[in-house]
């Protein structure tokens, strides 16, 4: 009587007798099963299912979809080459800076920010974890800066 949602207690005989030749009609046509499951809807459930699964199938074989696996070492490649013209690109910007604005920039300054830029585009940003604190943010914010942004040290003022 639970598998039909009838509680016998507060429902006629004459209901439960109708419940039931409907559950059994449901049966014997193929839409439920003898456990209640609407089997009709199942097979709608796994319809929907194959229609996916051909649909990834044809984009597979359209080309549109790419293995992770093969496109993983291309895309740790590309980052590496990255990786490197940032890490020279310091060396250029300080001559250029230098030559520019007859100044001696220290190239430690352009590294460190280069390094903290590459740290957190390889960080993972998409679940919030891993996030990396740059140097500049990792100290106290009361403590006084050492440092007045073009290599010199910095002049603190007490009051």
């Amino acid at each position: 009587m639970a598998t039909l949602g009838i509680d016998w207690k507060v429902v006629g005989l004459d209901e439960i007798r109708l419940r039931y030749i409907a559950h059994l009609r449901g049966v014997a046509a193929g839409h439920r099963s003898v456990d209640g499951i609407d089997l009709a809807r199942e097979r709608a459930m796994t319809e929907q299912v194959d229609r996916e699964l051909k649909l990834l199938t044809l984009a597979e074989k359209k080309g549109q979809l790419v293995n992770v696996a093969e496109l993983e070492p291309a895309l740790a490649r590309q980052y590496m080459a990255f990786k490197s013209e940032l890490e020279a690109c310091a060396d250029k910007l300080k001559e250029e800076i230098d030559e520019l604005y007859v100044i001696d920039v220290d190239l430690d300054l352009i590294s460190t920010h280069l390094r903290e830029a590459l740290v957190h585009l390889s960080a993972d940003t998409g679940s919030g974890a891993g996030a990396a604190t740059p140097a500049s943010q990792a100290g106290d914010a009361d403590a006084p800066a050492d440092d007045d942004g073009v290599g010199n040290a910095a002049t603190v003022s007490q009051p």
